[in-house]
């Protein structure tokens, strides 16, 4: 399931990109002139190559394919064609083919290739080789210039992957991410607070939920989430008094606020946990 979910964001972050590059009409009608200028110049390998990639950012992967591998066959040995060949591979989920491409293509003096050494480690981590998924991924972590939240969040998945027991190097990148992009990155804040409450780490994620409660705005819904984890670990009054703070939260927000459905069903559930303590 974590696979597919990480290969559905992939292929959705590269539609968007595109789709902020080319409008999806756009694609088609530049997928035509392209189409156009071969018929005109059946022999020039750059044509099949630029058709490629439209086709592979309009989501037509076997087209795209079939595109890149006309391009090698008249004569394309630009090394940027073997890693589109490995990523459209990946893409249409043909993880062998994707390794042997990109395999390929790191040979050929691209093994610094921070970009190619990112999409091995996603090949090798669909492929089940979580360890070698590993090696590659922390190259990229260590060399990537535009380091992303996303891009530490794969890493913890992988780390997690190669052993589930793991949670103190995966808070470890988690803590490090951090202090690259900054410490109110909500994405790490929130994978911390999970990491923590997994690995039994009760103290930590509760001053984490403290954090969320005095760096957030809508501080009823933290208390309520907090009340909730109390709950989990049997610490009833601690509980009680965590929803009775949300509850005071809400009784301070505007009317236009205390009357949006979420807040209404915000407290219900409040008073639903309230009767089970």
């Amino acid at each position: 399931m974590q696979n597919g979910i990480k290969k559905a964001l992939f292929i959705v972050m590269f539609s968007l990109l595109s789709a902020q590059v080319f409008g999806h009409g756009d694609l088609t009608k530049r997928i035509n002139e392209k189409t156009r200028e071969i018929s005109e110049s059946p022999k020039d390998f750059r044509l099949y190559y630029e058709r490629g990639l439209l086709y592979q950012q309009h989501i037509e992967y076997t087209k795209a394919q079939e595109d890149y591998l006309k391009s090698r066959s008249l004569g394309n040995t630009d090394k940027a064609l073997q890693y589109r060949i490995a990523e459209v591979n990946y893409l249409a989920g043909d993880y062998n083919a994707a390794l042997k491409s990109i395999t390929s293509y790191l040979e050929v003096d691209g093994s610094s290739d921070v970009k190619a050494k990112k999409l091995e480690a996603q090949i090798l981590f669909e492929l089940g080789a979580y360890k070698k998924s590993l090696y590659a991924y922390r190259y990229v972590i260590d060399n990537m210039r535009d380091l992303r939240p996303e891009d530490i969040l794969e890493y913890c998945d992988i780390i997690l992957a190669e052993n589930d027991k793991n949670q103190v190097a995966a808070l470890d990148a988690i803590e490090s991410g951090l202090k690259l992009l900054g410490p109110n990155t909500l994405s790490l804040q929130l994978r911390k607070l999970d990491l923590l409450k997994n690995s039994g780490q009760i103290e930590k994620a509760l001053d984490q939920y403290n954090y969320f409660l005095l760096e957030y705005d809508r501080r009823e819904f933290w208390y309520y989430k907090k009340a909730m984890y109390l709950a989990e670990i049997n610490r009833p009054k601690e509980a009680i008094i965590s929803l009775k703070l949300a509850t005071g939260t809400i009784d301070r927000l505007d009317m236009k606020f205390k009357n949006m459905n979420a807040i209404l069903k915000l407290k219900e559930q409040i008073k639903s946990l309230e009767a089970q303590l």
